[in-house]
């Protein structure tokens, strides 16, 4: 994960393997996004796999996100990212962009 912060927004670019060894950083990440009380961005792109665990970690920031009021919103997603949260379930949850 790639993490940039400017006044307005915080900016999570994903790795195009995510895979559960990634989990912990990635909480890391999106908590202090959480804290700095901005919108926060996310590009998954260039996302060529992705593990369930890492769909779940990002799910518990969507919910914390939506709790706080805090905008996320989703830059790009790739088919294999919006391909794996939706085997699990989970577009609405992540509130994906429709496809």
């Amino acid at each position: 994960m790639v993490e940039s912060t400017d006044a307005d927004k915080t900016v999570i670019n994903c790795e195009p393997t995510i895979d559960i060894s990634a989990a912990q950083a990635l909480f890391e990440h999106l908590s202090n996004a959480l804290s700095g009380n901005h919108a926060v961005e996310i590009n998954a792109g260039d996302v060529t796999r992705v593990d369930a665990a890492i769909l779940q970690v990002f799910t518990a920031f969507m919910l914390e996100s939506k709790t706080r009021e805090q905008s996320v919103t989703w830059n790009s997603v790739s088919d294999a990212f919006y391909g794996s949260a939706e085997q699990l379930g989970l577009v609405n949850e992540l509130s994906l962009p429709a496809r």
